[in-house]
């Protein structure tokens, strides 16, 4: 038993804390979620693109510099500018046109959901 530990241990270890990763992450935009909800009482359809957005705008920032820490506070100012501004964009322009309508609200952030899938696709390809 004890060599079991010894050989997998580490391996175990990486999986306990890959998993406690994703779990941070899903509990993060389940919490962004039920916050965009509970205080504007919207059902946004398009939050998990916009999340999305950011993991893509992150990579393309990270990318643009070949020195790790660079890389890192780059996109940590970049990515949350960028999602931001469209999420301020898409509720000006898009939102406040339907008046917040329950309804419309859904339908439009369904809309939202698309054109960011669809441009993202465009502009960074299906490896991004």
């Amino acid at each position: 038993m004890i060599s079991w530990f010894n050989e997998n241990g580490p391996l175990l270890f990486l999986a306990l804390l890959d998993g406690t990763v994703t779990a941070f992450v899903l509990a993060l935009i389940a919490l962004g979620l039920s916050l965009v909800f509970g205080v504007m009482r919207i059902v946004n359809i398009a939050h998990g693109e916009f999340f999305m957005l950011g993991a893509v705008f992150s990579w393309f920032a990270f990318d643009l510099t070949n020195d790790p820490l660079w890389g890192f506070l780059l996109a940590l100012v970049v990515a949350p500018a960028l999602v931001g501004s469209i999420a301020i964009f898409s509720d000006r322009f898009i939102l406040r046109k339907v008046k917040y309508h329950p309804e419309s609200t859904i339908v439009a952030t369904i809309g939202v959901l698309y054109v960011i899938q669809s441009v993202t696709l465009m502009v960074f390809g299906p490896e991004a």
